[in-house]
């Protein structure tokens, strides 16, 4: 196999995401889960409304704060929820985690306003605190539905993707979010829910994935696909023909073959600047071989921190958050490589 031919640029300077809202553009991207590689996009960083596909970061947020067996009380200001919704009934009492069904496979605003409390603040700061650690910095969530009458839930199709590739490492998560079906009762009412993402339903590669629609923000998917050694999140927003989308963004995957850039371990870069990088696991790659000339690195250093681009040409196809220790308070014994 042809070695990467790496060109290693370091530069101190402060790293600016950018991305302004625009309402109707659309964009897509292909990221490969486990290594975050960005395999396919466009408009990979403007805000856009996100409609329901912000349902994955609300049942993110339950699953990771609450008790998901503890009953809630369902009050009226549930029940009046517009849009989606399974018609959860005054005074009905019902568990999280049933909730969390109907939120996912069915896109319910009524479980959504449960779950969150009718959007209470403290709920909606939850959220984001969640989103930003994730690492998607240019979300901003106020709401737990993706309802935008009001209030306006804003991300990009990478962030989303991160989003996606977080939750698709949740054991509970994605057993809801995979479910075809789902059937509960409560102290007074049975339900049925069925999976409204119908690629997951149709072919067993689409592991699970979450549908989204509002007139503002048009036609939203996102998909978590599977196959060989690729666990693919798929993200289209605006896009009218999704769901073949979907597929035909997923195919010929067999041509990648995975490369590590990076072993752990901590690195001097032998040039005239006060860091070490430390690098906690391994970094891979996956890799076409016509890619493997034209690849180049940039770690951009910021303060207590570095972030580590990868491009293919002038696109960017991953980057990475790489944490730094100053150099006179690391013992130079420890160092495991050189960067040159």
């Amino acid at each position: 196999m042809k070695k990467l031919n790496l060109l290693f640029v370091f530069c101190i300077c402060a790293l600016s995401l950018g991305g302004s809202f625009v309402n109707n553009d659309s964009a897509h991207i292909v990221l490969e889960a486990n290594t975050k590689r960005i395999l396919k996009g466009e408009n990979i960083d403007k805000k856009l409304l996100v409609a329901s596909t912000a349902k994955i970061l609300t049942a993110i947020t339950v699953i990771e704060n609450y008790d998901l067996d503890e009953k809630l009380c369902v009050n009226k200001a549930d029940t009046i929820s517009i849009g989606s919704k399974v018609y959860l009934k005054e005074n009905e009492l019902i568990t999280r985690r049933d909730l969390l069904y109907a939120l996912i496979l069915r896109s319910a605003n009524d479980a959504a306003s449960v779950l969150s409390n009718n959007d209470d603040q403290s709920f909606i700061r939850l959220m984001n605190e969640t989103a930003k650690k994730i690492g998607m910095h240019n979300s901003t969530f106020e709401n737990s539905s993706g309802l935008d009458e009001r209030e306006y839930n804003l991300s990009t199709a990478y962030d989303m993707a991160l989003l996606g590739a977080y939750a698709s490492q949740n054991e509970t998560f994605t057993s809801i979010a995979s479910s075809h079906i789902y059937k509960c009762k409560t102290d007074i009412s049975s339900y049925v829910f069925i999976n409204k993402h119908k690629l997951v339903k149709e072919n067993d590669d689409f592991i699970w994935g979450k549908t989204g629609f509002t007139k503002k923000s048009s036609r939203i998917l996102l998909s978590n696909y599977k196959k060989d050694n690729m666990d693919l999140i798929i993200v289209t927003i605006n896009d009218s023909d999704d769901w073949n989308n979907h597929k035909k963004l997923a195919s010929n995957l067999e041509e990648y073959s995975f490369v590590t850039l990076y072993k752990k371990g901590v690195y001097d870069t032998k040039l005239d600047i006060e860091y070490y990088l430390f690098i906690e696991e391994d970094i891979v790659i996956p890799v076409l071989e016509n890619e493997f000339e034209d690849i180049s690195i940039c770690f951009i250093l910021k303060n207590n921190s570095a972030q580590l681009k990868v491009y293919y040409f002038d696109v960017l196809i991953m980057k990475k958050s790489i944490e730094v220790y100053y150099k006179n308070t690391f013992d130079p014994d420890l160092l495991l490589n050189v960067i040159l």
